[in-house]
């Protein structure tokens, strides 16, 4: 794969959403506007995750259909009559974990809108009644790579997450921190975006 680096100039952004306009600093150059690809990404169902997830969903039915054949005895109390439905919480955990949550990531793609200046990358979000806007000035971005492909996505940043050490069931669990990738998912001029953002980071 052989990248290149764009013409310094832009093509006309899209219009931003409303409520959007002014955001930018004065002299803040737009070089990119765009918004991720709509729909579910079925490339990413088909993983590990999505594996384990059928698991538990078929344990979950099967648990509630071996109890709901058991007979409880005439004295048991009304807690034997509910005691199959315990089984459709895992059902719900395996369905969210294999499918729920690329649903979930499309809904949220549907309300996201992506921003790319000479200064910062902004990502913007609009959901249940609430807009939020985050903005990575272009001396925050670390790892920026391209996920190629159509359509394709460029990280940049990083979110890290702790977890203090806690107490459960008696035992000590140690604390544990993570990242998570940060950037313009899924979207259709992927390799443009990045070939942008590697001249600002050398600027």
């Amino acid at each position: 794969m052989t990248l290149t680096d764009p013409p310094a100039a832009a093509g006309p952004a899209p219009t931003p959403p409303a409520g959007w306009e002014d955001i930018l600093a004065p002299g803040e150059r737009i070089l990119w506007q765009g918004r991720p690809r709509a729909g579910i990404d079925w490339g990413r169902i088909l993983s590990v995750e999505a594996v384990f997830g059928l698991v538990f969903a078929g344990f979950g039915l099967l648990w509630t259909g071996m109890a709901a054949s058991m007979a409880p005895p005439g004295d048991a109390p009304a807690l034997f009559s509910i005691f199959p439905l315990f089984g459709l919480i895992f059902v719900a955990i395996g369905l969210h974990q294999a499918i729920g949550r690329h649903v979930l990531d499309a809904w949220r793609h549907g309300r996201t809108w992506y921003t790319l200046t000479d200064r910062a990358a902004y990502i913007a979000t609009q959901s249940l009644g609430r807009r939020n806007l985050r903005c990575i000035e272009t001396g925050d971005w670390e790892d920026l790579r391209l996920e190629d492909g159509d359509p394709g996505t460029v990280w940049f940043a990083r979110d890290r997450h702790q977890r203090p050490a806690r107490r459960r069931n008696g035992r000590m669990r140690p604390a544990r921190s993570w990242t998570t990738p940060v950037g313009f998912r899924r979207i259709d001029d992927a390799r443009r975006v990045f070939g942008l953002m590697r001249r600002q980071m050398r600027e």
